[in-house]
């Protein structure tokens, strides 16, 4: 809907007229007043929600300073909220002959119409001001790429993109400077675009997705800084019908490669940063996969080292391994061939028969459950009962994982008193927090500084 110029406060319609006049993308919105960064983003109107991530708000000083033929003159110094301004660095970059200095209270309201304390942005007063915006504003950090700040008024935001009002207002400022002015190094935080390789079967690379996805919500959630679809990672999925040959990778070695290659670089092409791999018998593949990847700096790591990390942090003992013979022997095509280092014991003999089977039962059931899964649990509680003597027991074979997931109880208080610790749930564990370290801590300690 049209704004009525005629009805804004004088600051957020001079503020909506910069943005017109140049032709600029952008958003104007009403919020309940906010009186902090954290307070704003939590207010700001975006996408249909309430809140935006506390790195998506902009935060800005008004300033002064001497700077040679230009004189004396007001300056505007932008950021991410989640940063903390390094004054000397701003000063640096602008050639100034002395320090900056704050301006606040009675002198920052003599300067304009209604300017005061959580009102400065850099388009009200974009005419009369040197601006310098941090070089992390023009990071792309999470979707929407946009960021937002006050439009002149407590109660009115505007959300832009960095680069374009950058550009329009290196027309109209004095001068304009983008560069390194805080001390939070906000390009740290590069989200990861993940590359899930599937096929053995589809569901495994699925129900792989979901994890990740599961433990982020989980964790977001709880720290209040979900915000719907824009939280979650880009994802590439590839499934390859011929990665099925792994069931019978002794003999089908070279074919399963040949594949898994052509698909690791597309990864690559596609500007993939980490490759997940959703299947446990070509984690065999591991450092073949790492020295492709290599080069381009893309990160792989194998769900076998996941594991035994796991295993070694917790000190897990009293542990089986349950997998297709190949895998689950900790021989030399097993890549969880570590684990028997560390004590973890191999499932009996008398219950291979049956997990070859248990991999092609998973592969035929329907969609919409039924006698067939139960079925194949009632087949996995066999291979339990007949194959392991432990407490512990650790699912190394992807379609008994993509079973427990249709029995959520089972997974998580076990069956027949054996506890359940699932490789493919860890794997997603793994690369949960991979995105959750490259997202921006929203860290409540930085708003002293905002205007």
């Amino acid at each position: 809907m049209e704004t009525d110029v005629s009805t804004l406060p004088p600051r957020v319609r001079q503020t909506l007229d910069f943005f017109r006049s140049h032709g600029v993308w952008h958003i104007l919105s009403r919020n309940t007043p906010a009186t902090s960064c954290q307070d704003a983003a939590h207010r700001r109107q975006r996408l249909g929600k309430t809140g935006i991530p506390l790195h998506d708000e902009v935060k800005s000083l008004f300033m002064k300073g001497q700077f040679g033929p230009l004189g004396a003159r007001h300056v505007l110094l932008h950021c991410r909220a989640t940063a903390r301004f390094d004054l000397e660095a701003a000063a640096v970059a602008l050639d100034a002959e002395t320090a900056l200095v704050r301006v606040q209270g009675e002198e920052l309201a003599r300067l304009g119409q209604g300017i005061r304390y959580g009102t400065v942005n850099p388009f009200s007063e974009a005419a009369e001001c040197i601006q310098v915006f941090d070089s992390g504003l023009l990071t792309r950090l999470t979707p929407p790429h946009t960021v937002m700040t006050n439009a002149g008024d407590l109660t009115w935001g505007v959300e832009f993109r960095p680069a374009e009002a950058i550009a329009a207002l290196e027309k109209i400022s004095p001068k304009v400077v983008v560069s390194r002015i805080t001390t939070l190094d906000s390009e740290e935080h590069t989200p990861p675009v993940f590359g899930i390789l599937t096929g053995n079967g589809p569901e495994s690379g699925m129900a792989l997705w979901r994890h990740i996805n599961d433990h982020i919500y989980a964790s977001m959630s709880e720290e209040s800084r979900l915000h719907g679809d824009l939280s979650y990672p880009r994802v590439h999925i590839q499934s390859i019908p011929e990665m099925g040959l792994s069931m019978e990778l002794l003999e089908r070695k070279e074919e399963v490669w040949l594949v898994m290659q052509d698909a690791i670089r597309r990864f690559i092409q596609d500007g993939v940063t980490h490759i997940a791999l959703a299947c446990n018998t070509t984690q065999y593949f591991a450092n073949q996969i790492k020295d492709l990847c290599k080069p381009s700096g893309i990160q792989f790591t194998s769900m076998a080292d996941v594991v035994v990390q796991h295993v070694r942090d917790h000190h897990l003992d009293d542990l089986t391994i349950l997998g297709i013979p190949i895998v689950a022997n900790m021989g030399q095509y097993s890549a969880y061939a570590p684990l028997k280092e560390l004590g973890v014991q191999s499932v009996l003999e008398t219950a291979l028969p049956h997990l070859q089977e248990i991999g092609y039962m998973v592969k035929k059931l329907g969609r919409q459950g039924g006698k067939d899964d139960s079925k194949t649990l009632n087949k996995l509680v066999l291979i339990l009962r007949i194959g392991v003597k432990t407490r512990n027991v650790l699912i190394a074979l992807t379609e008994i994982s993509v079973l427990l997931e249709r029995f959520p109880r089972h997974a998580k208080q076990g069956i027949s008193g054996i506890n359940i610790i699932d490789c493919l749930e860890l794997y997603g564990k793994f690369f949960a927090k991979v995105h959750l370290d490259a997202m921006p801590r929203e860290i409540g300690d930085r708003f002293d500084e905002w205007e």
